[in-house]
């Protein structure tokens, strides 16, 4: 698992931006090496996840897209919440 962070920079709910840290679990796949491996393009993947605004403290809905490889697959995104201003990321 590691830890990823995302900026929501226009909440729906108060308008003002927020930093919220995200647990990714992504499983790495052992294969062989082919020709159509090595120029193989990420791809786009779309997770939808609730946020709460830190501001109203209310629940809104919002789409993440992120992107993996054949040999890095993200398997499960989770909101732990949001970000302390001393994290980077």
């Amino acid at each position: 698992m590691s830890t990823e962070y995302l900026e929501i920079r226009n909440c729906p709910k108060c308008s003002d931006g927020h930093r919220y840290k995200l647990n990714v679990t992504r499983s790495c796949v052992m294969k062989m090496l082919t020709m159509s491996d090595i120029n193989e393009m990420p791809r786009q993947v779309r997770f939808t996840r609730f946020f709460t605004c830190p501001t109203r403290n209310e629940e809104f809905q919002a789409n993440i897209i992120m992107t993996d490889t054949s040999g890095n697959r993200i398997k499960n995104v989770t909101v732990e919440g949001i970000a302390n201003d001393n994290e980077r990321g």
